[in-house]
C-alpha cells in the first residue's frame, strides 16, 4: 500500500516530459488566494515529482514553500494512521473489527447508540464512519475556551463526554448510515490506546515512525517539537476579514487577528492551541513491513457501505480511507482541512500512482471561494495524474 506514512525527505528532481508549468500552477493558486502549495507524485518505487509553489505567507515572500523542509499542519491526513494501527492489532489477534467495542473500551458504563441501545457498535462501524455518531458542534467547539480545563483532561474523558451526550448521535442505527465525524476517528484512536496500553501519540511513534526511521525532529504531533524551526512552519491565513467577528464568537481560542499590513487577510497563530496535533510529514513509497498481510490492506480499502456519506454522497468509506470520483478517476485516499490549510492525498484505482497536495488554502466555510479552492486542488491533481499516468 503506497500511503503508509508521510515522511520528510530531500531528493533531486530530474527533468520530466510533462509536468504542468510553474506559471500555470501559480496562476491557478493566485486566482483563488492559495498562498502556497507543495506537490508530490510517487509511484510504487520512486518519487517522480516534488515541487513547491508560492510562499508560507500571502503577505511576505520571505519564505518560499520548500517540500523538503516546509512544515504543514496536516489536519485530518494523519487519521490514516488509525487504520494502519487497527490492522496491526488485528494481525496480532488483539482486535476484531466486527465485535462490540465495549470489550476493548472497558468503561464503567456500556457505550451504545441512545436510540438503539441493543445494537452493537464495532470498530468497522467506527472507522467507516457508520457508527451512528453525528456532529455536536457545541461539544466540539467548547474545548480550549477561556476557563476551560481541557488541558487537564485526556482522550478518554473527551470521548466519553461526547458519546454520553444524546445530541451527539444521529437518528439512524449503527451500520445504517455513513456520516464523517472527527470525534468518530478519535474514538478509534482511543480503542487503539486501550488495547495497546500506549497513548495514541506514542503508539504512532513506536509502531510506525520508529520502524520507518523517522526521528522526533522530522515528525511530531506537537508544535513544541519544532520550536527551533519556527521559520519552517507554513503560516495559516484566511482570505476574508469579514469573518473576524465570527471567529471571535465561535472559536475565540484560535486568537484570530487581522493580518498586519493587510486589509484582506486574517492570521491564525500557530500556537493558539498548543496541544493541536501538527507534523512535518511527507508521503513515501517506503513501507517496510508495517503490515504483514495483503489481506490487511484489502480490509482497509474494502467499502463497508455502498451508499455514500450523508455529507458527501459520492464518497464511500473503507477503514478511514475513502473512495471518490474526481476528474473521471476513481481515487482512494483522504483529505484534510482546518482554518488556513487544505490538503489532499490520493492514489489511482490501481494504486500505481499517488499524489499529495499540501496547501495553505482555506475551505473552512464552504462558501464560493472555498468551493473554488477545492476545485483548484482537484484540477491540479488531475493535471498531475494526466501527466504521470502516461
Amino acid at each position: 500500500m503506497f500511503f503508509y506514512l508521510l515522511l520528510a525527505f530531500s531528493v533531486t528532481i530530474k527533468a520530466y516530459q510533462c509536468p504542468p508549468s510553474r506559471i500555470l500552477i501559480e496562476n491557478q493558486l493566485r486566482n483563488v488566494h492559495i498562498p502556497g502549495l507543495a506537490a508530490i507524485v510517487v509511484n510504487s518505487s520512486n518519487i517522480l515529482y516534488e515541487e513547491g509553489f508560492g510562499y508560507h505567507s500571502p503577505i511576505s515572500n520571505q519564505y518560499p514553500i520548500d517540500p523538503s523542509k516546509s512544515i504543514f499542519v496536516l489536519a485530518s491526513l494523519p487519521k490514516t494512521f488509525i487504520a494502519l494501527a487497527t490492522m496491526q492489532l488485528v494481525e496480532k489477534g488483539q482486535l476484531n473489527l466486527d465485535v462490540d467495542v465495549n470489550q476493548y473500551l472497558k468503561f464503567p458504563i456500556r457505550i451504545s447508540h441512545p436510540l438503539f441501545p441493543y445494537s452493537i457498535i464495532t470498530m468497522r462501524h467506527i472507522l467507516s464512519h457508520s457508527s451512528g455518531l453525528g456532529s455536536n458542534y457545541e461539544e466540539e467547539f467548547h474545548h480550549g475556551m477561556p476557563g476551560d480545563d481541557f488541558l487537564k483532561t485526556n482522550l478518554t474523558d473527551v470521548i466519553l463526554r461526547y458519546l454520553l451526550n444524546k445530541a451527539s448521535w444521529l437518528s439512524e442505527a449503527p451500520g445504517n448510515v455513513t456520516y464523517y465525524t472527527n470525534v468518530g476517528a478519535a474514538w478509534g484512536a482511543l480503542i487503539i490506546e486501550r488495547i495497546s496500553d500506549l497513548t495514541f501519540e506514542n503508539y504512532v511513534r513506536y509502531k510506525i515512525f520508529d520502524p520507518l526511521g523517522i526521528s522526533n525532529t522530522e515528525a511530531s504531533y506537537r508544535f513544541s517539537t519544532f520550536v527551533m524551526r519556527k521559520t519552517d512552519l507554513v503560516e495559516h491565513y484566511v482570505y476574508n476579514v469579514s469573518l473576524l467577528s465570527i471567529y471571535h464568537q465561535i472559536a475565540p481560542q484560535l486568537n484570530v487577528v487581522q493580518a498586519l499590513n493587510s486589509s484582506e487577510w486574517l492570521y491564525i497563530p500557530h500556537y493558539s492551541i498548543s496541544v493541536y496535533p501538527s507534523a512535518m510529514l511527507r508521503m513515501s513509497n517506503f513501507s517496510p513491513n508495517l503490515l504483514q498481510n495483503l489481506s490487511s490492506i484489502k480490509e482497509i480499502l474494502h467499502v463497508s457501505r455502498q451508499e455514500g456519506s450523508i455529507d458527501e454522497p459520492n464518497v464511500q468509506y473503507g477503514l478511514i480511507w475513502n473512495w471518490r470520483y474526481e476528474n473521471n478517476r476513481h481515487l482512494i485516499g483522504h483529505r484534510g482541512w482546518m482554518p488556513g490549510v487544505a490538503h489532499t492525498m490520493m492514489a489511482n484505482e490501481k494504486r500505481s500512482l499517488g499524489i499529495i497536495l499540501l496547501s495553505n488554502g482555506d475551505i473552512t466555510w464552504g462558501d464560493d471561494l472555498a468551493k473554488q479552492v477545492s476545485l483548484t486542488l482537484i484540477n491540479i491533481m488531475g493535471q498531475l495524474f494526466d501527466c504521470f499516468e502516461k
